[in-house]
């Protein structure tokens, strides 16, 4: 936008912008090639025999009598944007001729003329933002099409506008039929009269502890690159009334209804409890002299902070949030951006509700005097957010939602606008039942989600993890199981160590039921020894060497296991009184040589190996007191090894990176999952883990296809210049 130039003879004013005025230009100029969704349309078909120019003439006398509807908006060389008021400005009118056409060929022509209308931007610097399109489709039928960018008519003036028009054709264009004009410059006088500080002290109170932003579609962009698309509804009349009688009873308006049903949903959609969306106002304060029937820009929008209790009464959340909104009734003219910077952040919420309740005269589309009849009436608006709903109170509540095609599709809107009529019906039918009581999802969808999403039963071997690997021995013997610092060993080098190992430990008591710890360093060798203590049919309870001796006492005597496998350089770190079996003491090299190396069967074990016994105890963090010990069957581990085949498909010549500590959880599969569908096991040395240029260098040298990462620690990785 160019800079003001001021002391031209054209201009009668110059303007403030409200803040609302001022949200709106920012979108309208964040990408001047792009579709701007603040244009509205509207499209009267008139039925009977039209004056084209008294009707051009009354359009003209509208826009003479209301200077705000000339402005243009432009920028101060400080920056500081405001609406430039000419004298006078040429009304842009067009008149199309389609009456040669057959009606059908003429409806579709009209049709075009509308759509593309609509996608015809304004320059917010080129006055008068409106414009009128007037296509004869026949000698008795007329359309008559207002377009108008928002920054200069707000829904509620869009009414008095139409009646001024329609008032001034049938009356000739004589303006005594009409009240005075409310000049739009009173409305921007009274909102800088306010007392701001107030105000603002309002809004902290109201923000306070906020705790962050409410977003159906977070990582979208702000700014729409289509025209959003809408899905209605409607209450029946019998409906709405019993709903209206409901509230009325105790107190509340449909309003309140729609917003605390809209903060439920919001709820249950972000699993948020403490929830904003926004809401418009009409900014028509009964302090405004003739604020009723003022046509311009009045309305703003203000965020709507809501606590859902799961625990309270529908009726209960409702009276909080309409108390909470009346305190705020005097402050709704501090500005969006003003309200962000307050409450520390860009932005709050990404969903918006309208709630049309400004007069609407029947009368006033009423042209029997003229020889005319409105035969229909077709309003387009939008706006940049993802959802925006849109609630019309009558003898049937009508309802709209208006949603981004690029982040919702018209099945999921349809549902969200199921789930809102749901949660109404609730408040209609027993406003006293609590929200955590309140179904929000219809027996179809429930169904859908309990049932057909739910069904993901499988058939999975009854099996256990020493089977599984033993099984992919037999088919891949000489393939690669495990690397470790350059040192290879294949999957019958890897058997058999296990198999003499498992022996060793059986002759110490280890069977199933029975723990069996390993503090081991990561290496290949605590891969076999896990290996080896599920042979037996033992459960292992990993023990991290860097754990605090305070824990690993701790986890040793709570699980009591039978020995603990370890290495001389341990002696230091467990108890003295654990029982051990040392890998690398010469005796024990010893007798590991002299056992047999082929598979166990159950009649070496202590019991019979099966499914249900237990496979592994694992230790929580203590974070929230002691540590406990979860214990994990064979049957659980295979079932999640087998989905995660089924799912990600390791192959043969695949490499998985083991590099989480034993203690936790994730390790379990780094472990086994490769090695029982044949895949390799690249084992990271100790503490590697911690080290992203390691990592990376391992990742690359040994050829890895899968890793796990947390999110905090892939950050760092992916910064790792290797």
């Amino acid at each position: 936008m160019g800079d003001l130039v001021t002391g031209r003879p054209r201009i009668q004013d110059i303007l403030p912008l409200s803040a609302f005025q001022e949200g709106l230009l920012f979108h309208s100029l964040f990408d001047p090639t792009d579709t701007d969704v603040y244009t509205v349309q509207w499209a009267f078909d008139l039925k009977g025999t039209l004056d084209t120019e008294a009707l051009r003439a009354a359009a003209e006398t509208v826009l003479r009598r209301h200077p705000n509807l000339r402005a243009s908006f432009r920028q101060r060389k400080t920056g500081e944007p405001v609406q430039v008021i000419p004298t006078e400005v040429p009304l842009p009118w067009r008149e199309f001729d389609l009456s040669a056409r057959s009606r059908e060929e003429a409806g579709r022509e009209a049709d075009r003329l509308v759509i593309e209308d609509r996608a015809t931007r304004f320059d917010p610097a080129r006055p008068p933002l409106l414009r009128f399109t007037l296509i004869r489709i026949a000698a008795d039928l007329h359309r008559l099409v207002l377009i108008n960018h928002h920054l200069i008519l707000d829904g509620w003036s869009m009414p008095l506008f139409m009646r001024e028009l329609f008032t001034l054709y049938t009356n000739r264009c004589d303006e005594s039929a009409l009240p005075r004009v409310a000049p739009y410059r009173d409305f921007l006088a009274h909102v800088a009269s306010q007392d701001r500080e107030a105000g603002r002290e309002a809004w902290r109170a109201v923000l306070a502890d906020l705790d962050g932003e409410t977003l159906v579609a977070p990582g979208a962009t702000r700014q729409g690159t289509a025209i959003p698309e809408r899905v209605h509804a409607e209450l029946s009349a019998e409906d709405t009334a019993a709903l209206a009688r409901q509230l009325r009873g105790r107190g509340l308006t449909l309003n309140t209804a729609v917003q605390g049903a809209w903060g439920i949903l919001l709820s249950r959609l972000t699993g948020r409890d403490d929830v904003t969306f926004g809401a418009t106002v009409s900014g028509r304060s009964p302090e405004l002299a003739g604020a009723a029937s003022m046509i311009g820009m009045l309305i703003n929008t203000i965020p709507v902070r809501m606590r859902v209790v799961p625990s309270a009464s529908l009726e209960t959340g409702l009276q909080q949030l309409q108390y909470t909104q009346a305190q705020l009734l005097q402050h709704h003219h501090i500005g969006l951006s003003e309200l962000h910077s307050m409450a520390g952040t860009k932005e709050l919420f990404d969903t918006c509700i309208v709630f049309e309740n400004y007069p609407v005269d029947p009368q006033s589309l009423d042209l029997t005097d003229a020889g005319l009849h409105v035969e229909s009436m077709e309003v387009k608006d939008a706006a940049h957010y993802p959802l925006r709903l849109v609630a019309v109170p009558g003898e049937r509540l009508r309802m709209w939602l208006d949603y981004r095609p690029d982040l919702f599709d018209q099945p999921t809107a349809e549902r969200i606008m199921g789930w809102l009529l749901r949660l109404l019906e609730a408040v209609r039918v027993d406003p006293s039942r609590t929200v955590a009581a309140t179904e929000m999802v219809d027996p179809a969808e429930r169904a859908l989600v309990m049932g057909e999403w739910n069904d993901t039963f499988t058939a999975v071997p009854d099996n256990t993890l020493p089977t599984l690997f033993e099984e992919q021995v037999t088919r891949t013997p000489d393939a690669v199981a495990i690397v470790f610092e350059g040192v290879e060993l294949s999957y019958r080098e890897v058997n058999e160590r296990a198999n003499r190992l498992a022996r060793l430990l059986i002759e110490g008591g280890a069977g199933p039921e029975r723990f069996v710890a390993v503090a081991l360093p990561r290496s290949a060798e605590l891969v076999i020894a896990l290996l080896a203590v599920l042979k037996t049919g033992a459960a292992y309870v990993p023990i991290d060497p860097e754990y605090p001796a305070d824990r690993i006492a701790y986890i040793l005597a709570d699980a009591d296991p039978m020995c603990v496998i370890t290495g001389l350089g341990a002696e230091g770190v467990l108890p003295a009184d654990s029982a051990r079996v040392l890998l690398d003491d010469p005796a024990t090299r010893e007798a590991l040589d002299t056992r047999a190396s082929g598979d166990l069967t159950d009649a070496e074990r202590l019991a019979s190996l099966h499914a249900g016994a237990p496979a592994y105890v694992i230790y929580t963090s203590g974070s929230t007191g002691r540590p406990k010990g979860v214990v994990v069957e064979h049957r659980g581990i295979v079932n999640r090894l087998l989905w995660m085949q089924d799912r990600f498909g390791l192959a043969a010549d695949d490499r998985v990176l083991q590099k989480t500590p034993s203690g936790f959880d994730v390790s379990v599969w780094e472990f086994f999952w490769p090695l029982v569908v044949g895949a390799g096991l690249v084992v990271a040395r100790p503490g590697g883990h911690r080290d992203p240029a390691y990592v990376a260098e391992v990742i690359a040298e040994q050829r890895v296809t899968t890793v796990h990462f947390v999110p905090s620690m892939l950050q760092v990785f992916l910064q790792e210049p290797a």
